[in-house]
């Protein structure tokens, strides 16, 4: 699935459309941030399984998938944590686009419904677990 999405999203319009909001990347002084192609996959990962900040990085942690589909190992440089992904979600979130072509997410839902998909979000849930009487069994 991720291959796929890879190769359906247009990233070089994705990363002109939101260049002018991040240069953390690029610029000349100061720590580097992480790159903007990794913050977008990140982003994109995000509103497909919709996931919060948190779920996103725990797994980018665990999934050897999803880490190597945002261009990173899961230690070796460490993924975006949290925090990095919240200021980057807010940072395209507030902004205005000039058009609506250039809002994010409709350039996803554009690129998949043109790779003949229909996007539908979905959610990545941890199991319940709870303990059971011996009434409550799959003999009752």
């Amino acid at each position: 699935m991720l291959a796929f999405v890879e190769a359906a999203i247009p990233w070089g319009k994705l990363e002109e459309i939101t260049r002018p909001l991040y240069q953390s990347d690029i610029r000349k002084t100061g720590r580097k941030g992480y790159s903007l192609r990794m913050l977008l996959k990140c982003y994109v990962l995000q509103l497909l399984w919709a996931m919060s900040d948190r779920q996103t990085e725990a797994e980018l942690l665990d999934s050897h998938a999803m880490s190597r589909f945002i261009g990173s190992d899961p230690w070796e440089p460490r993924p975006p944590s949290a925090s990095v992904l919240r200021q980057f979600r807010v940072l395209v979130h507030g902004t205005d686009w000039p058009r609506p072509s250039w809002d994010i997410r409709q350039v996803v839902a554009d690129a998949l419904h043109d790779a003949g998909v229909e996007f539908r979000r979905g959610e990545i849930t941890d199991p319940v677990f709870r303990r059971i009487t011996k009434s409550q069994g799959p003999e009752a």
